[in-house]
């Protein structure tokens, strides 16, 4: 599986190792909304560091019309993860752009403390 994630204190973890079909993002993110763990809304870190994919933009759409469908994710804040300078944080961005359309709240980062500490910040300090 090239998807892991773990679920503490109301902050969901989602890395992606490898290559991630589209099919799997969104398996994964219905197999959190069954698991009894998960109580909305929680903080998700999506950590793309370890994988150099780069999905088309038909399958990044994909998954946001997807996700869109999940309404335990709609008062989720959320961050996405990735080296900078690399493909993979531009499809993290624009990922981030597609998402912020369907009423996400989510920030693309290169550093992974900073996103941590991002999804920590009381929600009216977010911008």
């Amino acid at each position: 599986m090239s998807l892991e994630y773990s679920i503490n204190d109301h902050c969901i973890v989602v890395t992606a190792y490898g290559v991630t079909p589209i099919e799997e993002v969104v398996q994964t993110f219905e197999s959190i909304v069954v698991d009894a763990a998960f109580q909305p809304p929680a903080n998700i870190l999506f950590d793309a560091r370890h994988t150099e994919y780069g999905p088309s933009t038909e399958e990044i759409e994909a998954v946001v019309r997807s996700l869109g469908k999940l309404d335990a994710f709609k008062s989720s804040r959320w961050a996405t993860v990735a080296n900078p300078n690399t493909l993979v944080f531009g499809v993290a961005r624009m990922f981030c752009c597609l998402a912020e359309s369907e009423g996400f709240c989510i920030e693309p980062f290169s550093d992974y403390e900073a996103a941590c500490a991002w999804l920590r910040e009381p929600e009216s300090e977010v911008s």
